[in-house]
């Protein structure tokens, strides 16, 4: 594996890390603990309004696989859209939806839990456009300056296999030679 390979392979890697904890935080857990807040205080102190009417009309399941798919979309996005070395921007991107799903997860567990909100929720909604704004555009500055040639997950899986069916090789080798 050559040191480009190598360096391509923990980029996309720390990439597929960020996209599982938006996964994790922005889909699940903001979802999850939602749920959690609107079984222990009701339905309205849910302060989305779609939220509400998704999970009056359809039930909780509806409303989660409708957050998961909606999850999903935002991910899938902007690896589709994505210009030529947009590695940071898209980091930016998906940090930002990390922070968001986080703040949110905390505002739903103090509500459930009847504890005094550490900020308020337009605060976070804020907080959240800003870090888009900021992030993505210092992603797009940190691309510019470091042209990072991140690869496909599918190439850096290959490279995976073939590194370590390379190193087997290499110990199978050893092995060998030692009780020949």
């Amino acid at each position: 594996m050559k040191y480009d390979d190598h360096q391509s392979f923990w980029l996309t890697r720390i990439q597929g890390l960020l996209c599982l904890l938006v996964l994790l935080t922005w889909g699940f857990g903001d979802a999850l603990t939602a749920l959690y807040m609107v079984e222990q205080k009701g339905l309205m102190a849910e302060g989305n309004a779609l939220v509400r009417s998704v999970i009056s009309y359809q039930g909780a399941s509806a409303f989660l696989i409708l957050k998961i798919s909606f999850t999903l979309m935002i991910l899938y996005v902007p690896f589709m859209l994505k210009p030529k070395n947009a590695y940071w921007m898209i980091n930016g991107y998906l940090i930002s939806f990390i922070a968001g799903g986080s703040m949110a997860m905390i505002l739903n567990m103090q509500s459930a839990l009847d504890m005094p909100l550490s900020i308020l929720p337009q605060h976070v909604i804020m907080i959240y456009i800003s870090s888009i704004l900021v992030l993505t555009n210092f992603g797009e500055l940190l691309d510019k300056m470091s042209h990072p040639n991140a690869k496909s997950y599918i190439e850096c899986i290959l490279n995976d296999a073939i590194y370590l069916l390379n190193y087997v090789d290499s110990v199978d080798n050893k092995h060998s030679a030692k009780h020949a």
